[in-house]
């Protein structure tokens, strides 16, 4: 996998769903410049979130990868709204309260739970086959076994993290940053140097040393918000029923977890 972690190639808009389109702006080479390292690896690959919820994305990557395998880790969508909503609201995204922002149904917190939508598009495009769906909860309950099934479904050897310790660490603890406007800099920087082909290498360098990670990691603290009103987590419970109900069909199956999560009768 690329040493960046979110790519944002296929998809049209940012997180803040403000147009972002590498795709069209930079083209094909400047995406398979983050693979040149590939040397004969069973699997290659990138995780980038917005492709989930981005409407171009599904025929973008139909386009330039038609046999991709492509993994989906979805989080019961009532908790997904809110975590992502203090998550932006640390990096000063969003300023309005969360129960307003439900009753605008505002789309970068509550349409993006829409999973049901999301995978039906990605099925007019994709073999039911070719898409793994993973539930955030049970990855937590069972990271082994989670693993071994992404491992099964990209046909690559499970050993390397057997018996492995780390495998139940937790990497990226819930966290804000101390200072927005250092996050700001951070980010423009490295989206600057990531976009110039003289200065890709730097970054790269930059990466490899620990630099940019040290830097992130000691811009963060760690985060903590109020638990959500019961009225707006019903209102959002009673909202995701039917997604709910469209992920167990495409599953076969039950989410136990998200029915105990949810206030009402799935």
């Amino acid at each position: 996998m690329p040493s960046v972690k979110e790519l944002h190639f296929f998809n049209s808009r940012n997180s803040n769903l403000e147009p972002a389109d590498t795709y069209a702006s930079k083209g094909l080479e400047w995406y398979e410049y983050h693979f040149r390292n590939v040397d004969g690896e069973a699997a290659v690959g990138e995780a980038t979130p917005m492709y989930l919820c981005d409407s171009l994305a599904p025929a973008r990557i139909r386009e330039v990868l038609p046999d991709a395998q492509l993994i989906a880790c979805l989080r019961y969508p009532t908790d997904r709204a809110y975590s992502h909503y203090w998550m932006a609201h640390g990096k000063d995204h969003v300023r309005k309260d969360f129960k307003e922002l439900v009753r605008e149904r505002d789309p970068r917190f509550v349409e993006r739970g829409s999973y049901g939508e999301q995978l039906n598009q990605y099925l007019s495009h994709f073999d039911r086959d070719q898409i793994l769906i993973l539930i955030h909860e049970e990855i937590f309950e069972e990271p082994s076994r989670t693993l071994n099934r992404v491992c099964s479904f990209l046909d690559v050897s499970d050993t390397f993290f057997q018996n492995e310790h780390w495998i139940t660490e937790k990497v990226h603890p819930s966290s804000t940053e101390r200072s927005i406007v250092l996050h700001r800099a951070i980010g423009a920087i490295a989206k600057w140097m990531r976009c110039h082909k003289g200065t890709r290498r730097l970054l790269d360098w930059i990466k490899s040393m620990g630099m940019a990670s040290w830097l992130k990691k000691a811009n963060k603290k760690p985060r903590q918000y109020p638990e959500m009103p019961s009225g707006v987590r019903k209102e959002l419970d009673v909202y995701y029923t039917p997604t709910v109900r469209r992920v167990e069909n495409l599953l076969g199956r039950r989410i136990e977890s998200w029915r105990e999560q949810s206030t009402t009768e799935i």
